[in-house]
């Protein structure tokens, strides 16, 4: 465990700012193994399957990759949506790719947990020891976080840890790239909190 630390400390110090996956420059690839290897058909993933000179599905027009982890509720609610974009637009050009940090076995369970309950058929790739991460979002990892990548490979748009005017800023990136409207993500509405019932003053009986 020791050695395992410390090979992801080295790692992650030989990361520099401007080796992070950046608009305009080529995605740092990857190759990881996959949650959902029954679903997906295939027990691992790599980026150059999607995207760059060497990919296997050239019909691909962009490639969303998407961060998340079993504690991030956000993230969470992103899966079935990121499932809904697969099933509705594979077919115009979309390839979509979540990536989970979790480290621990129980986050892991949680994971296997969502994509069973959402039935999620897109590649759910395992970077327990997060080198992957570190290379896309940085030390701080903010979830969740959303990267566009062209099919030559580049990053054409990046969202770390955005809120819900970044899922539809993302939505509307697709349309654009997609030449048609994809569906939105449902935005839960706040809990509605009554307000508080004043005591009404109580009148004195006369004597």
């Amino acid at each position: 465990m020791i050695r395992t630390l410390s090979l992801v400390a080295v790692l992650s110090t030989a990361v520099h700012a401007e080796e992070l996956a950046q608009v305009g420059q080529p995605a740092p690839t990857f190759r990881l193994p996959v949650y959902n290897a029954e679903g997906f058909g295939e027990s691992f993933v790599a980026l150059d399957r999607y995207v760059g000179p060497s990919r296997v599905e050239p019909s691909g027009k962009v490639l969303v990759v998407s961060f998340m982890a079993s504690f991030c509720g956000p993230c969470k609610k992103e899966m079935p949506w990121l499932q809904r974009l697969h099933e509705e637009n594979r077919e115009r050009g979309l390839r979509v790719m979540m990536v989970a940090i979790d480290a621990e076995e129980e986050g892991q369970k949680k994971i296997s947990e969502l994509i069973a309950q959402h039935q999620v058929t897109f590649p759910v790739a395992k970077d327990r020891f997060n080198i992957v991460a570190r290379r896309w979002l940085g030390p701080q990892s903010p979830l969740p976080s959303v990267f566009l990548v062209r099919p030559d490979g580049t990053v054409s748009s990046v969202h770390r840890g955005y809120s819900d005017d970044g899922a539809e800023l993302l939505a509307s990136a697709l349309d654009g790239v997609l030449g048609v409207a994809v569906s939105r993500p449902v935005v839960e509405a706040p809990p509605v909190v009554a307000p508080p019932v004043e005591s009404q003053p109580k009148t004195k009986k006369k004597k």
